[in-house]
């Protein structure tokens, strides 16, 4: 733990660390010129090969110029007298910082550099008479130093862009989660809504119908009025019992004794079509499928399709209108709508929130969903058509 903090803490400060290692090297060259006794040559050469690493990961391609040029000016002046420095341990250093640090073409620049510098290595030194080999032995040297030193350097960017990888791959992966987190919430947001629109804006435009008939009967027959308050409790008790069902799922505490909403389907479209009926508006129903045509989901949508164009009838088409509903196979589509004859007044294209609902939800199915005018005289017809898998 102790070593972890130790090398974050130098990676943090590279000036830093840098500087340092220069001045140890400096400090060992001229500790070796004072063993050996060394002239001012000596020591001025040493300083001036080894000053630029201070910046070498600062400016890495000016560090290695610097160092290039001290070297060769190195070797044009001192190579037959002192020869080699200590210093020139800088060259590989120079290598391995343009391989790790710098671009490509400054990289293979310090390689072909650097075994340059091994070739002129190789052909002054050793200073006394040898044969040929031992030359070739010095230069060959040199060279795997150059190359080793540019390897580790490559080595380095490599291992560096691989921790950058799958840094940049965490973070996707964590902003995709974050993602599929967001999507799966306003989904669920989405799909309560339209449980809640649906059960509501049904129910309560029963109960408003059967209200205003009350009232109006309340004077002449009492017997009615009794009646349509007993729908109006009837229709609320059910939609709060409904609305607690598909609200329940947001609680936690609840979660295993929570009732589920009752799946509706086909088979309860006549229940639905008598509701709106006792509540005062003449509905007519056809439906026209083979037995065991649809599964649960896509029953559920024609449900509340014909729900939700019921309900706009009976909020919006006005007095003395008359409903159809229709709920047919042909091909390979599943065609319902719900019309009226009433007023023309009301929006068409994207309709209201119960609308678009119902357009989302028959869109989970490939299916399509309008709101539009009557062809044939006043009224509208909320139409969709849901495709069928084609060997049913």
């Amino acid at each position: 733990m102790v070593d972890e903090r130790v090398v974050f803490w130098l990676r943090r400060r590279t000036s830093v660390v840098d500087a340092a290692t220069t001045g140890l090297l400096l400090l060992a060259c001229v500790l070796f010129g004072v063993l050996v006794g060394a002239g001012a040559v000596y020591y001025g050469l040493s300083v001036a090969v080894l000053a630029p690493l201070a910046f070498r990961r600062r400016w890495p391609e000016a560090m290695a110029v610097l160092v290039a040029c001290a070297a060769l000016v190195q070797w044009a002046t001192v190579r037959n007298t002192t020869g080699a420095l200590l210093a020139d341990i800088a060259v590989p250093i120079v290598v391995y910082t343009l391989a790790a640090h710098s671009g490509r073409s400054w990289s293979r620049g310090g390689l072909i550099a650097g075994l340059c510098g091994a070739v002129l290595g190789g052909w002054s030194w050793p200073q006394l008479s040898m044969p040929a080999l031992a030359h070739v032995l010095v230069g060959g040297f040199l060279a795997s130093t150059v190359v080793a030193a540019w390897l580790g350097g490559a080595w380095q960017r490599a291992r560096r862009g691989e921790f950058l990888a799958m840094a940049e791959h965490a973070a996707l992966v964590e902003r995709t989660r974050d993602e599929r987190t967001r999507f799966a919430v306003l989904s669920e947001r989405t799909r309560i809504a339209r449980d809640i629109h649906d059960i509501l804006a049904h129910s309560l435009a029963v109960i408003v119908a059967q209200a205003d008939g009350g009232r109006y009967a309340a004077r002449t027959e009492p017997q009615a009025a009794v009646g349509a308050l007993a729908a109006i409790g009837e229709h609320g008790r059910r939609a709060l019992d409904e609305t607690r069902r598909a609200i329940g799922v947001l609680r936690e505490e609840s979660e295993g004794d929570a009732q589920p909403v009752p799946r509706v389907g086909i088979a309860d479209l006549t229940r639905l079509v008598d509701e709106v009926r006792d509540a005062g508006l003449p509905v007519d129903l056809a439906v026209d499928l083979p037995s065991g045509l649809l599964d649960s989901g896509v029953g559920l949508v024609v449900y509340r399709i014909v729900q939700e164009g019921l309900t706009n009838v009976v909020k919006h088409a006005g007095p003395g209108v008359r409903a159809e509903v229709s709920v047919r196979h042909r091909d390979e589509w599943l065609l319902v709508s719900v019309g009226d004859d009433g007023r023309a007044e009301r929006a068409t294209g994207h309709g209201g929130f119960g609308v678009i609902g119902m357009r989302e939800r028959v869109g989970a199915y490939g299916g399509e969903l309008e709101l539009r005018p009557r062809p044939d005289g006043p009224g509208h017809i909320l139409a969709a058509r849901i495709p069928l898998p084609a060997e049913v």
